[in-house]
């Protein structure tokens, strides 16, 4: 009778836990669709207001800076208030940036406006991504963090497609992104029971995150570097091939979906399997693609499956992150891991736009593929050569 009891209780825990974690998954999932719709929405606004593609390229740079800002104040945050507070409260202040670009004009405006932006979604993820990774059951990390990323990357899809039925010259978009972004942030109000705040006096340094994991770290990097040019500069690219607009969404749309698609798949994997050749496998196609892309007729089923498959793989990364340091690290040092991540999406950020936008201007659009194989291939080599150290070091020791 008492085996039936705790049988039944578990079952009932297990039930809450996947409610509670289903609810944040919901909430950032918000914050992915408005993500989604302002950086292709902000580029081509900007571009249509004549900044130059290296003014656009530095305007997507600032919000890689402002997300290394926050990753340095989110791990000590989440030491005074809990993850909960963190989300509700950048949820808030980032609906409130995003109602200010409706009236903002000139470089300097929108690159501040930029920034900010950036620091309080990179707050919103910060959150979640750690609360999630608090929550979640060890046999289960690698699916969980894979669903995790495939909501987002479906959420993220929705919003450049929304694009074609939105005039991107009134406010509209701008106003939907504020709403969902503050609705989103207080649906995890009613999570107070499950919130988690990381114990004081816990070690939240980030450096010695960056040494113990350094191609995970790479990793994220080459993420930061692929999304931040990509969806700034993506769009560009298609009209400078001679497409519309609602071709340039589509692109964006095609690497999301093919995100949404790979995700569980990826997690599942890296429940069975070490995380570093998933790296170098999902490196190695990503770069592939990239050399193929200035080949294609972009309006066509095989770009798009293409594109596809290229979003799976390159946000892969990303997934197999967290699902590494959900693994190794708890509390405070949670929190600075998913602070880590953050540096090193916010460092890509201001580096794939900033080297691939004025590249496309000086040596034409096929220059942002170019760069992009040059960053997969880097993982690629440096996956390959810390294996093979790493390797060879544990071959050593056991020869003593």
């Amino acid at each position: 009778m008492q085996q039936t009891e705790d049988s039944t209780a578990a079952r009932h825990a297990a039930r809450v836990n996947a409610t509670v974690l289903a609810a944040i998954v919901v909430a950032c999932s918000g914050f992915s669709f408005s993500l989604g719709m302002t950086y292709p929405v902000i580029a081509l606004v900007l571009e249509m207001r004549g900044f130059s593609e290296s003014e656009i390229g530095i305007n997507s740079a600032a919000a890689g800076v402002g997300l290394l800002a926050s990753a340095f104040v989110a791990p000590r945050l989440a030491q005074i208030v809990s993850y909960r507070v963190i989300i509700v409260v950048s949820a808030v202040l980032a609906a409130l940036v995003v109602l200010t670009m409706t009236q903002l004009d000139g470089f300097w405006p929108w690159l501040i406006a930029r920034f900010l932006l950036a620091l309080n979604v990179a707050g919103m993820f910060i959150g979640t991504e750690a609360w999630i990774n608090e929550l979640v059951e060890e046999r289960r990390r690698g699916l969980v963090m894979g669903l995790y990323a495939s909501t987002l990357s479906a959420t993220f899809a929705l919003g450049p497609m929304t694009i074609p039925l939105i005039d991107i010259a009134t406010p509209l978009p701008f106003q939907i992104c504020a709403a969902v972004v503050a609705v989103s942030g207080l649906a995890v109000l009613p999570l107070k029971r499950w919130d988690v705040v990381a114990t004081r006096g816990e070690n939240a340094a980030l450096s010695p995150i960056f040494l113990a994991a350094p191609v995970v770290m790479y990793a994220v990097l080459t993420m930061g570097m692929f999304e931040a040019a990509t969806l700034s500069l993506l769009p560009i690219y298609a009209l400078e091939r001679g497409h519309d607009v609602d071709l340039a969404a589509w692109l964006v749309s095609a690497l999301a979906f093919g995100s949404f698609i790979a995700q569980p798949l990826i997690g599942r994997l890296s429940d069975r399997y070490p995380v570093r050749p998933l790296l170098f496998v999902c490196g190695s196609i990503s770069a592939s693609i990239c050399i193929a892309v200035p080949f294609l007729t972009l309006d066509t089923w095989l770009a798009l499956i293409l594109l596809g498959v290229l979003g799976g793989t390159s946000f892969g990364a990303y997934t197999l992150a967290l699902v590494n340091l959900g693994r190794r690290f708890r509390g405070a040092a949670l929190a600075a891991a998913m602070g880590c991540t953050a540096i090193a999406w916010g460092i890509g950020g201001i580096i794939g736009p900033a080297v691939a936008g004025p590249a496309m201007e000086q040596y034409g659009p096929d220059t942002l593929l170019h760069v992009l194989t040059g960053l997969f291939l880097t993982l690629v080599i440096f996956t390959a050569v810390r294996s093979f150290l790493q390797s060879r070091a544990a071959a050593g020791a056991d020869g003593q």
